[in-house]
């Protein structure tokens, strides 16, 4: 399809520029004036929008089941959710299960992909078992382009937990085949000291007692001179302590380290967890200090962070409510695909135009560098996938939605301060006018495919 974009503000190479776009089999062929002898198919006019490259979320849970639970989003509704807001390209996480092998585990997620993507797709391998046939398959894993694995340093009971002696024998290996890790840190022997305490396990913010700020910034400590050592590509996840991000920060200046913060350590604090419905707003990690809140936020608006997700993990509103009124039987979690740009350029000071590189990088560019997809996608170039979101200049009397599923808001009453007025995904317009283009049907696809 050949498709062009006019009249709209483009964003590139750090500013603003009256500049149109010609876009051909998905990609984007010129940007100014037309090729000689374009004739496009269709044309947008972008006038009153500023054109930005299509943002993504690196971190979301869908169409999985986690302990006795089934996830609320399904790969259709998340992917939908997402393109409404402007996100082109979503990461999800593919957990090995015994006895499947990773290559079982990958199918299982190709299939429920399959026909059922509004945005492309990305995914993050988590193996589990480290025998000598499923290190061929993790390697042969890597050698077709799988750029990211994740692991834990918690949830042994779980079957996910590593040793920071095992992660560094994973580190070496995947450093030699050219792939990065993600880790969630959080220590697990302070986790364990934490939950030997005397509790109160009726009361939602006990969580936070269970899972305190000391557990993320130890095992950040102890594995940063690992990925130091060996020079591996590392992300931390979902880093939701100050002094936590303030290593990472530090550590950039000798090691390939990156990480990202969610929305909702940024807008939300303990206090949430104090609520009669506190029950809701349980994940992990936890919300912390309203004190840790604020500081995190600034650290955020100096780019601490690498990159913004949302952790998305949206659980049933019958499951976050069960009978049991014991917080260890509530399913941790939270939603926020829907959210996110709204969160993004309502901290970075939108609608003050010194808010735009801050959100293309943290939303566009950096998760794009990190996931491996850069210059493919992440920005605005000729030869790059034409997937963009046009932001409207007005300000839109909206609410934010973080899911289309039956689960409870993450932000009741939050403003969603972007107005998404269309978002093309290589190439084709998904939405107009915030108007899902249902002809257009779900064409996302798998970006890892080898």
């Amino acid at each position: 399809m050949k498709f062009a974009i006019v009249n709209g503000l483009l964003w590139r190479q750090g500013r603003l520029e009256p500049l149109g776009l010609a876009l051909f089999q998905g990609r984007i062929l010129a940007i100014g004036s037309m090729p000689v002898g374009f004739a496009p198919d269709a044309v947008l006019d972008a006038r009153g929008a500023i054109v930005l490259p299509g943002f993504m979320d690196l971190h979301t849970h869908l169409e999985d089941r986690i302990g006795s639970f089934d996830l609320a989003d399904s790969c259709r509704s998340g992917t939908e959710i997402a393109v409404r807001n402007g996100i082109t390209t979503l990461f999800n996480f593919v957990t090995q299960q015994p006895p499947e092998s990773l290559d079982e585990a990958h199918a299982r997620a190709r299939r429920k992909a399959a026909g059922n993507l509004w945005c492309d797709y990305g995914l993050h391998l988590t193996p589990t078992r480290f025998l000598p046939a499923d290190w061929e398959i993790i390697l042969e894993k890597a050698r077709c382009g799988f750029r990211t694995f994740k692991f834990y340093t918690t949830y042994r009971q779980a079957g996910l937990f590593c040793s920071y002696e095992e992660l560094e024998t994973i580190f070496q290996r995947l450093a030699a085949a050219g792939a990065g890790c993600l880790v969630h840190a959080e220590d697990e022997e302070t986790l364990c000291t934490a939950g030997s305490a005397e509790l109160d396990f009726f009361r939602p913010p006990t969580h936070a007692r269970m899972r305190p700020p000391e557990a993320e910034i130890e095992a950040i400590g102890r594995i940063l001179p690992i990925a130091r050592r060996i020079g591996i590509r590392l992300h931390f996840v979902h880093v939701s302590t100050r002094e936590g991000a303030q290593r990472i920060r530090a550590a950039r200046q000798d090691a390939p380290v990156t990480c990202e913060t969610g929305p909702q350590y940024l807008f939300l604090d303990e206090s949430w967890l104090h609520r009669a419905d506190g029950h809701r707003w349980l994940c992990s990690p936890p919300l912390r200090s309203a004190e840790n809140r604020a500081s995190l936020a600034e650290a955020a608006r100096q780019e601490c962070f690498d990159l913004l997700a949302t952790d998305h993990c949206a659980f049933r509103r019958q499951d976050k409510d069960g009978a049991s009124a014991d917080i260890r039987t509530v399913p941790n979690g939270i939603a926020g695909i829907g959210a996110l740009p709204h969160l993004a350029a309502q901290l970075l000071g939108w609608p003050n135009p010194g808010a735009i590189p801050s959100l293309v990088r943290m939303l566009s560019e950096n998760p794009a560098r990190v996931s491996g997809l850069w210059p493919r996608k992440g920005t605005i170039a000729v030869g790059s996938d034409a997937d963009l979101v046009l932001v409207g200049t007005r300000k839109p009397e909206a609410s934010i939605r973080s899911s289309l599923s039956d689960c409870h808001e993450t932000y009741p009453g939050f403003p969603a301060v972007l107005d998404i007025r269309a978002v093309i995904l290589r190439g084709t317009p998904v939405m107009l006018e915030g108007q899902l283009i249902k002809e257009a049907a779900p064409r996302g696809i798998l970006c890892q495919r080898p």
